[in-house]
């Protein structure tokens, strides 16, 4: 409606079910917008060389008086008079207050990129903690000031302290991450990383599969190590008979700790270390010999399913028959107070410190050592299901003979285990 806006008119009127809008009769294009929530906000409409029309918002009433809303509206009707766009001007200037406040990287990674990342990353914790520590001196550096001459500085200081490209280029990865967010929400104009090229680095790496000498030596430091355990134990029980204190049980379980079954569980499975931390009993059925990767817990964010071969279904039973009763919802493999497993680190890295002369991958278990999932000998219609499995990508075996010991005790279907036999131990 149009009317003369005035303080006795602003201030008596009633929110109604839809919008009033309260058009100045005197000054053109000032506008009174009531909500029906009871919001009231003076706009400015406009329009620059006959373009189309556009609305800046001047403020809230009370807080923006009569006369103050008035002065605006004549100021922003003058700067339009000159052909200026005050809206992407209010804009702009927001978008330099939203930059100042995060005018840091450390700031910037505080308060904008650290939110996002806790949503969308699954190790967003992991990824803060490592930019943070592999760029300590520039978190106080403002954003503008980090540029190619810098990166470059510090690529060159890490290349001669003896640092791997491969290493420096995943260090520069995350950071490159935060800065193309930064690019995202206009804080800074341009990416530092514009055309600028990673170092050249081996793609391919080592291939880190498990041949059968392998294996072997690490099944058998796994059950070594277990025996250790309970002539630990023998031990302490003797020393106690001597001394008259109260005697512990011996250790007849099948496994003494959590770490040979999740190793072998991965060497049938592929599964990753965070997916078997994640593995609920739910999520494994032992009557259909399938196992299912979540996707809230798997790297791509993809269920799958993965069947379960002989000597993974006999882990899976005697780990259960161990211990003892659980329900549906518990961790297959639980940690301190039951909760979700964290680190087998020290455990591991136990089993190869012992025994050095154990020529082993230097990784934690992982599905990389599976031997015959991604033999270069298998046919492309075999290779498909296969893959399917452990849910890697694809990449060369070491040689064909690496190849049987997944493929023929798993449970794939007989007429695939039929062609896959002479192609796997052909020369």
């Amino acid at each position: 409606m149009l009317a003369k806006i005035s303080k006795p008119l602003v201030a008596n009127i009633q929110a109604a079910s839809r919008d009033i809008i309260v058009v100045a009769t005197i000054l053109s294009g000032l506008e009174l917008r009531v909500r029906p929530s009871g919001s009231t906000t003076w706009v400015f409409r406009y329009r620059i060389d006959g373009g189309h029309q556009q609305r800046l918002r001047l403020g809230r009433f009370p807080g923006l008086s009569v006369a103050q809303a008035s002065e605006l509206a004549l100021l922003a009707a003058a700067d339009v008079s000159k052909g200026i766009d005050v809206r992407e001007r209010q804009k702009e200037a927001r978008a330099a207050a939203a930059r100042e406040r995060v005018s840091t990287v450390g700031k910037f990674i505080e308060e904008q990129y650290q939110p996002w990342a806790k949503t969308h990353l699954h190790t967003w914790e992991f990824q803060i903690r490592h930019i943070k520590t592999d760029f300590a001196t520039w978190l106080e550096k403002p954003m503008t000031s980090i540029d190619e001459p810098l990166i470059e500085k510090w690529r060159a200081e890490r290349k001669d302290a003896g640092i791997q490209p491969v290493t420096i280029n995943r260090k520069l990865q995350r950071l490159h991450a935060v800065l193309a967010k930064a690019v995202d929400r206009k804080i800074i104009l341009r990416h530092p990383f514009a055309g600028l090229k990673p170092l050249k680095c081996d793609r391919t790496g080592r291939i880190r599969f498990l041949n059968e000498e392998q294996e072997n030596q690490l099944r058998r430091s796994l059950i070594a190590r277990e025996q250790e355990h309970r002539a630990e134990r023998d031990r302490y029980i003797e020393h106690c008979r001597v001394r008259g204190m109260r005697l512990l049980a011996t250790r007849k379980e099948e496994y003494t700790d959590h770490l040979r079954p999740i190793v072998l569980l991965a060497f049938n499975t592929g599964l990753r270390r965070g997916e078997i931390f994640h593995l609920k009993w739910k999520d494994v059925n032992l009557k259909t010999k399938w196992l299912t990767v979540v996707g809230t817990t798997s790297k791509n964010r993809q269920t799958r399913q993965v069947p379960l071969n002989i000597e993974a279904i006999h882990v899976l039973e005697g780990w259960r028959r161990q211990v003892g009763k659980v329900t549906l919802a518990a961790y297959v493999f639980p940690g301190a107070g039951e909760k979700r497993l964290t680190a087998i680190t020290t455990a591991w890295r136990g089993v190869r410190d012992e025994r050095r002369q154990l020529e082993l991958p230097d990784v934690l278990p992982h599905g990389n050592w599976l031997p015959g999932c991604l033999s270069q000998n298998v046919t492309a219609l075999i290779l498909i299901p296969i893959l399917f499995i452990p849910g890697h990508k694809a990449r060369p075996a070491a040689s064909a003979a690496e190849a049987p010991s997944f493929l023929l005790r798993s449970p794939l279907p007989m007429s695939i285990r039929h062609k896959l036999r002479p192609r796997l131990h052909s020369p």
